[in-house]
């Protein structure tokens, strides 16, 4: 992620009145300004931690005054827990985005810059660190961006991605990778929901993979029900026939998924194409008798849109 700090936290209050240090009894409004300000235009990071912190308080104290010096603090404030904040998502410190993003959420709830670069951070600390403690927080940060994009609480930038349609599937694709282990169909229904939007997500090979592992579990246990339910028939009733109706169905879908997953790997040299081309052959074969159409399958496989996953 490109460094997107870019805020000043160097003298934003300026003219602070002299006075002495905070002392045994609760300093004047004067006086913790002064001790504010003279903390700011240090150059060490826990003083200006420590300004942060006696900001917070002295507006809860004062900040109904609404005067020059609470203007002052709030600026400080403001911008330097979004400076922390910027700098712990670059860094991939999740724990720390937290809590710097979680203060400016309960100012600031529809801040749908925050919530979105919360989700990728806690993405990020999966891919990067292998650090899987964050997938709550991934899952209901991704969830909240979707929603206050849905309802038009847009950040005024979408840095360090391009666009909506960029950070949108970037949600989609958040909520699906912390989802396999937990809800396969989540996954699956978020990960094509990911595809359907203008990213680099849409010409990977991974999310399309899950929608076939989705049909390959799904398939299972609907032939499984099918044996039960129909193994003894000696003819085929309409019940019998509905059910293979929507096994075929499934097969279809999984095919389908199979050939785009294979498309893409062979455009990116996939270590696991052989294994996953392997797999949609015999799948095909199985559905149609023979392997006859499939080379014209994966060369239109990404022509169209994928439909929505069902079920």
């Amino acid at each position: 992620m490109k460094k997107i700090v870019g805020f000043l936290l160097i003298a934003v209050l300026t003219g602070a009145l002299a006075g002495s240090a905070f002392a045994q009894k609760q300093p004047s409004k004067d006086e913790w300004f002064a001790q504010i300000a003279k903390l700011t235009n240090t150059k060490k990071p826990e003083d200006r931690e420590k300004a942060y912190q006696m900001g917070k308080e002295f507006l809860v104290q004062h900040g109904k005054d609404n005067d020059d010096k609470i203007k002052k603090i709030k600026a400080y404030v403001e911008n330097y827990r979004l400076a922390e904040f910027n700098i712990a998502v670059d860094k991939v410190e999740m724990t720390k985005a937290l809590q710097y993003g979680k203060e400016i959420l309960a100012d600031e709830p529809e801040n749908s810059y925050v919530t979105m670069n919360l989700a990728y951070c806690a993405l990020e600390a999966l891919t990067t660190k292998q650090d899987s403690s964050f997938a709550a927080d991934g899952i209901a940060y991704a969830n909240q961006t979707i929603s206050l994009f849905d309802a038009g609480k847009l950040p005024k930038d979408f840095k360090p991605f391009k666009n909506q349609d960029e950070v949108t599937a970037l949600m989609y694709y958040t909520v699906g990778t912390f989802s396999i282990e937990s809800d396969l169909k989540l996954a699956a229904h978020s990960f094509q929901k990911a595809t359907a939007f203008e990213s680099q997500i849409k010409s990977k090979s991974y999310p399309y993979y899950i929608i076939a592992y989705y049909y390959e579990r799904i398939y299972e246990a609907a032939a499984t029900d099918f044996k039960k339910n129909h193994g003894s028939k000696s003819s085929e009733d309409a019940a019998m026939k509905a059910d293979r109706e929507a096994i075929d169905k499934m097969l279809d879908r999984m095919i389908d998924a199979y050939a785009r997953t294979v498309k893409l790997a062979e455009a990116e040299n996939n270590a696991s194409l052989n294994t996953w081309k392997a797999r949609l052959t015999d799948v095909y074969k199985f559905r149609k008798g023979s392997d006859q159409g499939l080379s014209e399958l994966l060369g239109s496989a990404l022509s169209t849109p994928m439909g929505d996953v069902v079920p």
